[in-house]
């Protein structure tokens, strides 16, 4: 991302686009604030917040505030970083209708990493040596940290929107969505009120895999799973065609459950090894980041019987939600139909972010510089957006936790509640 005056060269791989619609933006105190008089910001404590810029009832005529984004479009993570662009996109589209940011449109330059993590240096490396204050980083683990380690105490501020990186405290680094640390406590959760303690997981080996892992077994350490046992772990190469040995494995050990952690492509390899070995009726939980309509219809023919999601509540009903969530997650529904996508689908890893920095500029003023975002960023309080109600600080560049996760599972169109917030028994 980077300030007003800068355009994207003619030479950069990617789309940059100004687009109109509406959208109700977040915001949340700071300390300093650089903010034009002519743009106002209301922060309730409670949860929602309302923002609205200078000529918010007419198109914005002034230079482009561009918002730089490196995501998956292709490879490996393509399920996520598609949508992830779309999302960008969709929201330039309702910043700009309601008057962009302090009658600037928003603009949105997004190159495509390749799911790789060596191009996403090479196309964020120009951003970071022209100073840009803020980075959008997708979409799996691998490509997000080694674009994190680009970032220096002066910036830039990078948003990663892969829910398995881990920001340190006071870092300029910030991740989206729900934190595989509360994916794996909620899914445990649910397991557990189901009597299925004995559980297997393969994952394949890239960083998002063996995060996953990690995560698990962080988890099946503490003393409120301890009636847990991993009766088989196995692992995998993501580009691998076939799986069957691994599950094979599992299939022996006569788990309860499976938990497979991967994300896109990789999936459909696993199901059709569980498929082909029979073991399609074992109840199995996946990561959010396959909660994804597309993947899911194209993987229809394969998925098991029974196949459940760590989910935020954007997956489920406006109406079934909070107030203030439920307004966020209809806002989303509606933008994300207008750009041709569905509700069930991980553009709000992207969205939330979008939102959260657009509230930032209109707060700050156009010209924020990273240190200045980052202290934003890190003074949240009470901001519901899709993914929960944003509660910030030094030592949480995350904000949501695990009293936002559901466990869900596909209807064949749709996303369902199978339980509680936290993957609490339902009712």
């Amino acid at each position: 991302m980077k300030k007003i005056r800068t355009k994207r060269s003619a030479t950069r791989r990617g789309a940059m686009v100004a687009l109109g619609a509406s959208v109700a933006l977040v915001a949340a105190s700071c300390g300093s604030s650089t903010k034009s008089a002519s743009s106002t910001t209301s922060t309730s404590g409670s949860g929602s917040a309302t923002t609205s810029g200078s000529g918010a009832s007419s198109a914005p005529s002034g230079s482009p505030v561009v918002f730089h984004a490196v995501v998956g479009e292709t490879g490996a993570a393509s399920a996520l970083g598609s949508r992830e662009a779309k999302a960008l996109k969709a929201l330039a589209a309702s910043v700009n209708a309601s008057g962009g940011i302090d009658g600037h449109p928003m603009q949105v330059d997004v190159v495509d990493n390749q799911s790789n993590p060596a191009t996403a240096v090479q196309l964020a490396s120009p951003w970071v040596s022209q100073g840009v204050p803020f980075i959008l980083n997708g979409s799996i683990v691998g490509t997000d940290k080694a674009v994190d380690a680009l970032a220096t105490s002066n910036g830039p501020f990078i948003y990663d929107l892969s829910p398995g990186t881990h920001p340190k405290a006071g870092s300029m680094i910030f991740s989206a969505g729900l934190s595989t640390t509360a994916d794996a406590e909620a899914y445990l959760t649910f397991l557990k009120s189901k009597g299925l303690t004995n559980i297997a997981e393969i994952n394949s080996t890239d960083a998002s895999g063996t995060d996953g892992y990690t995560q698990l077994s962080t988890q099946l350490a503490t003393s409120a799973f301890s009636s847990f046992k991993l009766v088989s772990h196995q692992t995998f190469d993501p580009t691998s065609v076939s799986v069957t040995t691994q599950m094979a494995a599992i299939k022996a050990a006569n788990p309860q459950a499976i938990v497979i952690w991967t994300t896109g492509t990789p999936l459909g390899t696993v199901l059709k090894a569980m498929q082909s070995l029979g073991m399609d009726s074992i109840p199995t939980v996946t990561t959010a980041g396959n909660a994804a309509y597309s993947e899911l219809t194209s993987f229809a023919s394969i998925l098991p019987k029974s196949l459940y999601f760590p989910t935020g509540p954007l997956y489920l009903s406006p109406s079934s939600l909070p107030a203030s969530i439920g307004a966020a997650v209809a806002a989303f529904d509606k933008a994300v139909t207008a750009a041709g996508g569905h509700g069930g689908d991980p553009w709000g890893l992207a969205w939330d972010p979008g939102e959260l920095l657009v509230g930032a500029l209109r707060k700050l003023g156009v010209n924020a510089t990273a240190k200045q975002i980052l202290s934003y960023m890190e003074n949240l309080h009470g901001v519901a957006g899709v993914y929960g109600t944003y509660n910030t600080s030094v030592s949480d560049h995350r904000g949501v936790h695990v009293d936002s996760i559901y466990m869900t599972t596909w209807n064949g169109s749709s996303f369902t509640a199978v339980s509680g917030a936290g993957g609490t028994p339902l009712g």
